[in-house]
């Protein structure tokens, strides 16, 4: 079966763990934007579920979720069939 295959364009939340000042937070720390292609495996109310190494027979090994609440875009590059 072919999977639907789209682009996300979201926020990345980011962490750190090195010492710094709430100034360096409020100036220079935000949301980063990234871009992801991959097959579409779940795409419900909550969240995305992107696969990108298919190895037949639903079987997937990288995989990301991503929270809808962070999607500025998807649009799609191969329908599924």
């Amino acid at each position: 079966m072919k999977r639907k295959i789209v682009e996300v364009k979201w926020f990345d939340a980011q962490s750190c763990m090195d010492q710094t000042t709430l100034k360096e937070i409020k100036e220079e720390f935000k949301p980063m934007k990234s871009n992801s292609i991959g097959y579409l495996l779940v795409n419900n109310k909550e969240y995305i579920v992107l696969g990108f190494s298919d190895f037949g027979e639903d079987e997937y090994k990288h995989y990301q979720v991503i929270p809808k609440g962070m999607i500025e875009e998807m649009k799609t590059i191969r329908e599924g069939k």
